[in-house]
């Protein structure tokens, strides 16, 4: 049997340790927003999820960085004009997350006065110190972008489950952590 067309490893490894973060750091911030200002533990949990944020930021960077660099592996043929249109609206938009929300949120957190804390290491600069309308913008932003966060994720999950448990396709396989094996395509 042929190998399955996969990504590149580096770029697998990026996606599945991205999802994990991304995953961790929408839980937090969901229970830090349901959670009381100023409380604990929030506020410890609000340094996590900011630090994720960051951490996330560098690994779409360095994702975009490795993706230039390597080929993608063609679409399955089972993909129709639309879900290849629906594919890769929704990836666009993940791309948009990834970079929007951590800097949105550094926006808010630097303009508002709050922690820049990396994991309780050293604190990142203040770009924005005090400006009142750079904080509620940047709030404003990361709060409603946190809506399509919900939206984008379930439908990249959802699509995956589809396409593992009902159209028993080779979607899944070109981003498993370790490419599959896979029947011929005829």
């Amino acid at each position: 049997m042929p190998e399955t067309a996969a990504y590149d490893p580096l770029l697998r490894w990026i996606h599945w340790a991205t999802a994990a973060l991304f995953i961790a750091a929408m839980l937090i911030g969901l229970y830090c927003g349901l959670q009381p200002p100023g409380t604990s533990p929030r506020r410890e949990l609000l340094e996590v999820h900011k630090s994720l944020g960051i951490t996330l930021l560098f690994l779409a960077i360095l994702r975009v960085l490795v993706r230039a660099r390597t080929s993608a592996p063609p679409e399955p043929r089972s993909f129709g004009p639309m879900v290849l249109l629906a594919s890769r609206l929704n990836h666009w938009a993940l791309y948009l997350i990834l970079f929007a929300m951590p800097v949105t949120g550094y926006m808010f957190s630097s303009a508002g006065g709050y922690s820049l804390k990396y994991f309780g290491t050293f604190s990142w600069p203040r770009l924005f110190a005090g400006d009142k309308a750079v904080a509620h913008n940047g709030e404003i932003a990361h709060d409603t972008l946190a809506y399509l966060v919900y939206v984008a994720v379930g439908l990249h999950i959802a699509a995956t489950h589809w396409h593992a448990l009902v159209l028993k396709d080779e979607t899944l396989a070109r981003m498993w952590p370790v490419a599959g094996r896979s029947k011929p395509q005829p």
